[in-house]
């Protein structure tokens, strides 16, 4: 099957997987997914700052947002392009100060400068047009706001990937996800979304070209897995 990160596409996709999409992240991550989402608000709050206004941008069923309530905000705003996705996102971080919204990364319903933080977990390879995508997050996040990305890049030497791990990633992982989720094909693009992604410097490169400057760069696991912390000039 040929795929394709078209917003239609995979508003799809994850509208299928979504019953079982937590359960199969946790699973499948031996359930250091949450450890990264907890590390990066912990390294937030470290920063002198204030996130009175969040933006959980490819927001999913809410694993990041329900971290954010951490940093006090006034308010978050889920964004996502699954409706079904934010129906859980809705009864997981179930308070008044968090609303869901359906809308595209390339087109998004805020005014300028109007965020303090926006945060993306393993959303950000799903974006189309990732250079515009990332000029439009600029747009709305106010001076010094932060761009928090928890993702899964192009390693930058393949030779360093446990063969082991790939066998998993490659062959098993496709096999497991479809098998449980009852998908034909969402799990196999899971790999090759990574596969034919960016490796993380060219990805700070390009943010940099958008306008933001780096704070932090962690590599979580086997130089795949990084987070990235980036703040607007």
């Amino acid at each position: 099957m040929k795929f394709t990160k078209n917003p239609k596409f995979i508003g799809k996709m994850f509208d299928e997987i979504s019953p079982t999409y937590d359960r199969l992240n946790h699973i499948m991550s031996g359930f250091q997914d949450v450890r990264w989402r907890k590390k990066a608000v912990k390294y937030l709050l470290s920063l002198d700052k204030q996130y009175y206004k969040i933006l959980d941008l490819a927001s999913g069923s809410g694993d990041f947002g329900k971290e954010f309530l951490k940093l006090e905000p006034d308010r978050i705003y889920s964004v996502d392009l699954s409706l079904e996705m934010l129906k859980i996102n809705r009864q997981k971080v179930n308070v008044s100060i968090n609303q869901q919204i359906k809308a595209d990364s390339e087109n998004l319903p805020f005014i300028n400068n109007c965020f303090n933080l926006c945060g993306i977990a393993f959303g950000i390879r799903n974006f189309e047009h990732l250079d515009k995508c990332l000029r439009e997050i600029y747009r709305v996040l106010n001076k010094d706001g932060v761009l928090v990305i928890i993702e899964m890049f192009k390693p930058q030497n393949k030779t360093l990937i446990d063969k082991s791990f790939r066998i998993y990633f490659e062959k098993i992982i496709p096999i497991l996800g479809n098998s449980v989720s009852r998908s034909d094909y969402a799990y196999n693009y899971l790999f090759e979304s990574v596969d034919n992604f960016l490796t993380v410097d060219y990805f700070i490169n390009l943010a940099n070209s958008c306008g933001f400057k780096l704070i932090k760069k962690i590599n979580n696991f086997s130089h795949i897995v990084h987070t990235v912390y980036l703040e607007k000039l």
